[in-house]
């Protein structure tokens, strides 16, 4: 393990909480404009698109740093999930 791995592994980390954030937090962006929405299909599939494309691409680059750096970051991608279903809809009723 170099000097640096760990730092890069926390990096990674973090990057997958923020990439997880995004794509959870524009899911549910793009589920509560369906309703006001004159094309939802249109919706869904581009934001669908933007939102895979991007995390697509960062865990292209962050390839780079190796396996390690890559589950890592999945994990936060995951932890990011958990936290926000937390957040958003446990203890909530149904309406």
């Amino acid at each position: 393990m170099t000097p640096t791995e760990p730092g890069r592994l926390f990096l990674a980390l973090i990057a997958g909480l923020v990439l997880g954030g995004a794509y959870f937090g524009g899911l549910y962006l793009t589920v509560q404009r369906l309703a006001r929405s004159s094309s939802p299909k249109l919706l869904l599939t581009v934001s669908f698109g933007v939102r895979l494309l991007t995390v697509l691409l960062a865990f292209y680059l962050l390839s780079a740093w190796g396996i390690w750096a890559m589950m890592i970051a999945m994990g936060g991608f995951m932890l990011a999930r958990l936290l926000w279903l937390g957040m958003h809809f446990v203890g909530k009723k149904q309406k």
